[in-house]
């Protein structure tokens, strides 16, 4: 097992284009703190569980993860499973590009895909992104954060454009809540209880991915605030670039600010993923377009059996 503690380089890297990004994982709702060793740090950030032995991350790796809101491993991945996981994702952008498939994508203006969703369904048929998700390698970060009771999240394939640079601009991933709020209304949402957990696999070497260290757990700067609202794509004096190689994986907090600089060379190609924790007192919602495709019978049918409990606990919290 390896693991890596790194220091990310800073970054000039700019992009002209304008867009909104949504999030690429489903929405986790506030509630039923589980059993967890005491956080003192900020509550949004998933804490580790007192109850399963093997935990792969030492105490200055799970500081970073909960001080900065990020942490970069080299061994998430069975080295056996990278080359077969890139195969299978060229294929699928392929056939986006083609337009012989299209469960739900991402586009620039220029009717590039930067974002591929769908990709557990049979429609795109590449069983390995579901067995990737279940694999023991994964896993073994998973469960010491959430525990064996989990919900499926999300998982899609971030890709660069072939002809044009883009980018979606520094945000945070905070869905439908207020994003100019006063102290108060934001440190109320970066405050609540996080009950799910989210990485970025690089398929190839990546740096796209741009974040402010421990901005999840604190007020913005008046200097964040003006590139959150207004100046979307200007540089950051406090900008790291989270430069991953082919195979590394990095836990991260969606909190944080952030933007992805999707140039179009080199190219880009990694899966982002999240699983949930299973908690109780959940209500149904209506579904989010971007999953409904994740409703259809054939999706279940598609699913490796192990996943099906884990699908199920999804599905039952959405309302057609």
């Amino acid at each position: 097992m390896r693991t890596t503690l790194r220091r990310p380089v800073e970054s000039k890297l700019t992009s002209k284009t304008d867009a909104s990004v949504p999030s690429p994982f489903v929405r986790v709702p506030a509630r039923c703190l589980c059993r967890c060793i005491e956080n003192k740090g900020s509550p949004n950030v998933p804490i580790f569980r007192t109850l399963l032995s093997g935990d792969p991350m030492n105490a200055e790796q799970k500081k970073q993860y909960q001080e900065d809101g990020y942490v970069i491993v080299d061994d998430a991945v069975d080295t056996d499973m990278l080359q077969p996981l890139l195969d299978a994702a060229r294929r699928m952008k392929a056939k986006v590009r083609a337009g012989e498939v299209n469960v739900f994508t991402h586009w620039t203006p220029e009717k590039e895909p930067w974002g591929i969703r769908g990709i557990l369904s049979p429609e795109f048929n590449e069983p390995i992104f579901a067995e990737y998700l279940l694999s023991d390698s994964l896993m073994k970060y998973v469960e010491p954060m959430l525990g064996k009771e989990l919900r499926l999240g999300g998982v899609m394939l971030f890709t660069t454009p072939d002809e044009v640079d883009w980018s979606g601009g520094w945000h945070r991933d905070f869905g439908s809540n207020e994003r100019d709020g006063a102290y108060e209304v934001e440190m109320e949402v970066l405050n609540r209880p996080n009950y799910g957990l989210r990485w970025h696999l690089a398929l190839v070497d990546d740096a796209c991915l741009q974040l402010v260290p421990g901005s999840h757990k604190r007020y913005r700067t008046d200097e964040e605030r003006e590139c959150l609202l207004n100046s979307r794509h200007k540089d950051l004096s406090t900008q790291q670039v989270m430069d991953l190689k082919a195979g590394q994986t990095i836990f991260w907090q969606g909190n944080t600010v952030h933007r992805g600089i999707y140039n179009a060379k080199p190219e880009r190609l990694s899966l982002a993923g999240s699983w949930r924790q299973e908690t109780e007192g959940d209500e149904p919602q209506k579904v989010d377009e971007r999953y409904k495709w994740m409703c259809a019978d054939s999706v279940r049918a598609f699913l490796p059996k192990k996943m099906h409990g884990y699908y199920d606990r999804w599905r039952a919290l959405q309302l057609d």
